[in-house]
């Protein structure tokens, strides 16, 4: 029965026989059977012809299809001859062997319709091989599915792996970028600052001051770098009249000796300021070098 209650639609089976006697033979055994209501069965068409393209045009289409013929050599000729015709063209095909030697009248419808029923049978085993066959693809197939979907579930988290992947490099990008404009700003500075330091020493160069190094003149000077007050230096330099500038790693006056005379000058200075060396500062009123 079909799922929805109604009468699944009766297989269509058509019977090829070899001459109008088997015809109507044929025909007695089937209205004892009742095909319909035992196997949903529906012969359409019962065709006598020895002729394989005859056979091949009426069945054309049928779910199976029943070859009578004899059970000799020359039926069993027939019948494969037939089944070669009709290969790929219907659903199923089987052979019913004849009883050789019958007429109408006398012919046994006990064996005619045993063959009958055997031929129906083997096609519906055939039918249920193919089901089974049929079952295990299915089985198969959801099997592949199953795998399938598992390597689609792990693409999709591959898939978010790589989306994630894709953000940071577009927040990485980002952050290059703006190093990058750090990286030009501090260029600019830097070489705005070698400008300028081009600029000082063309200044002092113009003023004709040598630039020396502050620790050698500290060293000579007997005075500690650290000690040295760039303001206080530069003041005593104009009380002087001697030119001096004094940075973190460098000091310019017009001479080395104009430098060293300077720091001496200030060390004495701050040995008065701290209560030392008073003899030292009038003795040396004008000059502190001997």
């Amino acid at each position: 029965m079909a799922r929805d209650g109604r009468r699944k639609s009766p297989v269509d089976v058509r019977i090829i026989v070899e001459g109008a006697a088997d015809a109507e033979t044929i025909s007695k055994v089937i209205q004892r059977m009742a095909l319909g209501g035992e196997y949903n069965i529906k012969v359409t068409s019962i065709i006598h012809t020895t002729h394989a393209h005859i056979a091949r045009r009426t069945a054309e289409g049928a779910d199976l299809v029943l070859i009578a013929t004899d059970a000799d050599k020359p039926g069993r000729k027939l019948a494969k001859k037939f089944q070669e015709e009709l290969r790929g063209v219907v659903g199923r095909v089987e052979r019913v062997k004849m009883p050789i030697g019958h007429d109408v009248e006398h012919v046994d419808l006990e064996i005619v319709e045993k063959e009958l029923r055997s031929a129906l049978v083997r096609a519906g085993l055939k039918s249920l091989r193919d089901v089974k066959e049929l079952r295990e693809e299915i089985k198969e197939l959801q099997e592949e599915i199953e795998e399938k979907e598992e390597l689609i579930e792990e693409l999709k988290e591959k898939e978010s792996e790589l989306e994630e992947l894709r953000e940071r490099l577009k927040e990485i990008e980002k952050e290059k970028a703006l190093l990058e404009e750090e990286r030009d700003r501090l260029l600019d500075e830097v070489e705005r600052l070698r400008d300028r330091l081009e600029e000082l020493e063309e200044e002092l160069e113009s003023d004709r001051l040598r630039i020396m190094d502050i620790e050698s003149v500290c060293e000579e000077a007997e005075l500690s770098p650290e000690d040295a007050e760039p303001e206080v230096l530069e003041e005593l330099g104009e009380e002087l009249e001697i030119p001096i500038v004094v940075g973190s790693t460098r000091i310019a006056a017009p001479s080395r000796e104009d430098a060293v005379r300077v720091l001496k000058i200030y060390k004495l200075a701050r040995k008065v300021v701290d209560g030392e060396g008073e003899k030292e500062n009038e003795t040396t009123t004008e000059d502190p070098e001997v």
